[in-house]
């Protein structure tokens, strides 16, 4: 990870400037956003934790402490390890959980109450890739080792994904009604 990776991160996540324009600048409308936002200022300290865990070491021990704090204080799970691409949203904060062995494109929208996880413990490598522009209902849970979703993925509320979606669905649980009578 890079800092100009972290920079654009912030830029659409955080600020509200559509055009790149001075470091200064952006630096400045990323700290007035965040102060006023919990979720802006999670996602602002949440890209920092990654960005240093990625220059190892020292960093890396810094980063892993930083993590354990913003899950406490903001109800979540999302660990730094996963590659989840620039314009990551957050609905609502409280329990959203995602693994560091996910990996997800860019513009990736999550609701409250999700998680992202892996089925078995203690395999040597799981592949859950989710691609672009994917947005993740309330209460949705995406459960496999190996899963991919495609670009353009609407996964509906209160689904539960265990197989391959393709590029450009809607994807949602059969929900059977009841009649009291």
């Amino acid at each position: 990870m890079t800092l100009e990776w972290l920079f654009e991160c912030w830029r659409l996540e955080v600020s509200n400037k559509k055009k790149q324009g001075s470091r200064i600048g952006l630096i400045s409308n990323i700290v007035r956003r965040a102060r006023k936002d919990n979720k802006l200022r999670f996602l602002f300290s949440f890209r920092l934790a990654q960005y240093l865990n990625s220059k190892g070491g020292f960093w890396a021990a810094r980063a892993r402490k930083m993590q354990q704090r913003l899950n406490l204080k903001y109800a979540v799970d999302i660990d730094i390890g996963a590659c989840i691409g620039p314009g990551f949203r957050i609905a609502h904060l409280p329990g959203v959980v995602i693994t560091g062995n996910a990996n997800i494109g860019r513009n990736f929208f999550i609701r409250q109450n999700c998680t992202i996880g892996i089925k078995t413990l203690g395999l040597e490598d799981y592949a859950l890739n989710i691609g672009d522009n994917v947005s993740l209902g309330a209460n949705s849970c995406i459960i496999a080792d190996r899963l991919s979703i495609g670009d353009n993925v609407i996964i509906g509320a209160m689904t539960l994904v265990t197989k391959d979606i393709p590029s450009g669905c809607t994807f949602y649980n059969k929900r059977e009604s009841c009649t009291v009578g």
